[in-house]
């Protein structure tokens, strides 16, 4: 038996994951008629998950805003103390 690469392994596990995406958006799409009670508080909690993920997109960006400068051109990136001697 051969073992897998590392790039090999990512791509096996991204389509593992696609498949159970898929499989999941088909099931919704096939099984739209329900009969369930949604109370008020299920409203609130929908938009606290909400605005939680776009805390959570926002410090993500925070953390990692100079970086995604640099990779995107339009920062310049820094020289260390070592490389300016």
């Amino acid at each position: 038996m051969r073992a897998i690469s590392g790039r090999a392994a990512r791509h096996r596990h991204f389509r593992d994951e696609f498949m159970k995406l898929t499989i999941t958006v088909l099931l919704l799409l096939f099984f739209t008629d329900t009969e369930a009670y949604l109370d008020p508080g299920t409203g609130s909690m929908l938009l606290q998950v909400i605005l939680g993920g776009v805390a959570a997109v926002g410090v993500a960006i925070k953390l990692y805003w100079h970086k995604l400068r640099v990779v995107l051109g339009v920062g310049k990136k820094e020289v260390s103390e070592d490389e300016q001697a």
